[in-house]
């Protein structure tokens, strides 16, 4: 009888424990939160815990301008060495089937490095590839780890060069993270009308550079400026007038796709409920699911470099770039104007 009781009485107290548990998780997953942010540093973060390898790189005082910019459009792609060619075309066939677009790849860089007169400008070359062979790439480097691997090598041993110079037909995406005066930044849970990345949160809107002169007004080749725009052009309705100078802040790879990855960074004077006006009438609003204004501080931004992959405080799962996308606003909010005391 007495161990009935003792059972029954037991039973009791783990429910009314269970449900104050469960009552109170959004709290405790704040404070484990604020925890970690106590003993984080943002800028510790490694990008190529996630397969993202740096090209190059800008900062406040060393910022890449519009004018320090030269791209270039090669007349023939170089050889690419790290596929079967032959099993790689058949990927891109397929592909073909039902897909299609002309976009760039990057296939030359030279750093702008600022100790000379040659070095005060950032030049890069890129060639013609469509669609469907970027998509190519990426399921040829799905089924083949081995691919990856030497991908990854190359780049984590100092040879990036050469595998720019080898590259096989890619992309080249821009991620804009997009900051209000109040001090939020949007984030962008995508809609299952894409491709890839499905349900995940990102950081702002991503767009991938396309090369087709006919395709834009007045025949001009977009650079990583024009892509930018573009980006917020297409994605949020946002033209150049609605916000500040645009900054670029970091260019490089992502080892699991051979995708070039770009990332700026923009404040706009709008309101967020004017945003939110404009986006609902945007071209690509099918890309999105929903859209949230999340306050950038060091709490914020902690929970989600720590927890992106299995859901932030709030539940939330982000893409891979999400938490370097964070780290590259947090290290450029001198040039935003941001406070620093966040």
């Amino acid at each position: 009888m007495n161990a009935v009781l003792l059972g029954f009485v037991s039973g009791i107290v783990t429910s009314i424990i269970a449900n104050f548990m469960w009552g109170r998780r959004r709290r405790i997953r704040l404070l484990i939160a604020d925890w970690k942010a106590a003993r984080l540093k943002i800028l510790d973060f490694d990008p190529t815990e996630v397969d993202l390898f740096v090209l190059n790189r800008w900062t406040f005082r060393r910022s890449l301008d519009r004018d320090n910019v030269v791209m270039k459009v090669a007349n023939r792609r170089p050889a690419q060495a790290w596929f079967d060619q032959a099993i790689w075309a058949e990927l891109r066939d397929e592909f073909a089937q039902t897909h299609s677009g002309d976009i760039a790849y990057l296939v030359d860089a030279t750093v702008d490095h600022r100790e000379s007169r040659e070095g005060r400008l950032f030049h890069y070359t890129v060639a013609a590839c469509t669609y469907p062979e970027h998509l190519a790439t990426m399921e040829y480097l799905k089924r083949h780890p081995e691919a990856r691997s030497a991908i990854r090598a190359a780049m984590t041993h100092g040879r990036m060069m050469e595998f720019v110079h080898s590259a096989p037909p890619s992309s080249i995406k821009v991620n804009v993270a997009l900051m209000t005066l109040d001090n939020r930044f949007l984030a962008i849970q995508r809609s299952s009308a894409v491709d890839f990345k499905r349900g995940v949160w990102t950081v702002g809107p991503n767009e991938t550079m396309q090369l087709s002169a006919s395709e834009r007004p007045g025949g001009v080749i977009e650079d990583l400026f024009g892509l930018s725009e573009r980006c917020l052009r297409e994605e949020l309705n946002l033209e150049p007038s609605d916000y500040g100078d645009m900054n670029v802040s970091w260019l490089g790879y992502d080892a699991g796709t051979a995708q070039v990855k770009v990332y700026s960074q923009v404040k706009t004077h709008l309101s967020r409920r004017e945003i939110d006006r404009r986006i609902s009438d945007a071209h690509s609003l099918y890309e999105a699911q929903t859209f949230q204004w999340l306050k950038f501080d060091r709490r914020t931004v902690n929970d989600i470099i720590s927890n992106w992959e299995t859901g932030d405080s709030e539940g939330r799962c982000w893409s891979a770039s999400a938490p370097h996308a964070l780290q590259e606003l947090w290290r450029m909010r001198a040039a935003l104007e941001l406070p620093d005391a966040l």
